[in-house]
């Protein structure tokens, strides 16, 4: 049972992963970090992303975008409250462990609270 449920869980994240855009506009790069931020996901490596391309290489400007993209949205992730984020059993990877030392905190303290069974 126990490996079912990491099995579904692998299976439900990759099934939420969004999909590199397929333009090669700056402002797509740049919608797709803000976009990954704010869903609490983990900023990927240039290569990384360039593998996920199926046809196309990369941009160092898409990736310059990517990255100033996904700054404002992990500094707006980062800004909102982690307690309630842990209450609401909201997706936390860590991205906010260097520009907030107390949201992990916060959100474990939210997320084996209480008020979880609301």
């Amino acid at each position: 049972m126990k490996y079912l449920i990491i099995a579904f869980s692998a299976l439900f994240l990759a099934a939420c992963a969004t999909p590199p855009p397929t333009s090669m506009l700056d402002s797509d790069w740049s919608t797709f970090g803000y976009e990954r931020a704010m869903k609490g996901q983990i900023a990927q490596s240039e290569s990384r992303l360039d593998k996920l391309l199926d046809d196309q290489n990369l941009k160092s400007s898409n990736y310059q975008a990517y990255l100033a993209g996904y700054k404002k949205g992990q500094n707006e992730y980062c800004s909102q409250n982690a307690y309630i984020l842990g209450v609401t059993g909201g997706p936390y990877n860590g991205i906010c462990d260097l520009i907030d030392w107390t949201f992990r905190e916060d959100y474990n303290s939210g997320r084996f609270s209480t008020a979880n069974g609301m």
